[in-house]
């Protein structure tokens, strides 16, 4: 399910607009109509855009593999900045806890320069990455949840059980002014209220653009954590750990 450069750069451009033909797309990518056309056949087969009048616009489901895909395209350069800023946290031997957002699998190529990592990981997509780098891997068992490559239910509660880790990195939806940590996915933040209890070092991972918000299911505080990273400082924001 890996994405070319291009394909992700399409999704960037078509997210920007409600709908987008096929010709303004191969003039704005300078690629010809027809690579465009096959493109976004394969960004279809993913679920990621619907095909529409010559053209293509985004699907709708934030649970889906779409979801999964257009926070992969989101804020990268932010979340580039803040696996770089969370790398100086990683020492030769860790086993790494890794969650299933999209910001926790930016932290690949600077654990794969480590001398013998451990990975854990319920993000099927970052187990993928991980392998490929070299990377020691082991995969949280488990389903998908809602229909995303984030693993979730019994098998991964069993597997989170049995688990003891030098250090996870983790992010979610929601950083409010006081430190409280939340989510909206009832499911995902379940399975990281556990790999918290299963970490000697726990660190948090956020871009600014989840500052100041507050989502349905509370996860945690920043108080009760090792470490946060950001991109940029949270102006006002009430925390005693250490910010990277």
């Amino acid at each position: 399910m890996q994405l070319s450069e291009r394909q992700k750069e399409l999704l960037e451009i078509i997210r920007s607009n409600s709908y987008i033909s096929v010709n303004e797309l191969a003039e704005e990518t300078f690629t010809s109509p027809s690579s465009i056309r096959r493109d976004l056949t394969k960004l279809q087969n993913l679920g990621l855009v619907k095909r529409l009048h010559g053209g293509a616009s985004l699907t709708e489901s934030d649970g889906s593999v779409a979801g999964f895909y257009r926070r992969a395209t989101k804020n990268i350069k932010e979340k580039r900045l803040i696996a770089k800023k969370a790398a100086s946290l990683l020492q030769n031997g860790q086993s790494i806890l890794l969650d299933s957002s999209t910001t926790a699998g930016f932290l690949l190529p600077y654990i794969a320069k480590l001398e013998s990592p451990t990975v854990f990981t319920n993000n099927l997509e970052t187990a993928v990455g991980a392998i490929n780098l070299g990377i020691q891997t082991h995969c949280l068992g488990g389903c998908a949840v809602n229909g995303s490559v984030s693993l979730g239910g019994a098998q991964t509660y069993k597997a989170l059980s049995e688990l003891n880790v030098d250090i996870l990195f983790f992010s979610s939806q929601s950083l409010s002014r006081d430190g409280v940590i939340s989510d909206s996915t009832e499911a995902e933040n379940f399975v990281r209220m556990l790999m918290l209890d299963r970490a000697k070092r726990r660190v948090f991972l956020c871009d600014s653009s989840k500052f100041g918000n507050t989502s349905t299911h509370t996860l945690t505080t920043l108080d009760s954590l090792d470490f946060a990273v950001f991109d940029r400082p949270f102006e006002g924001l009430e925390t005693k750990i250490t910010v990277i």
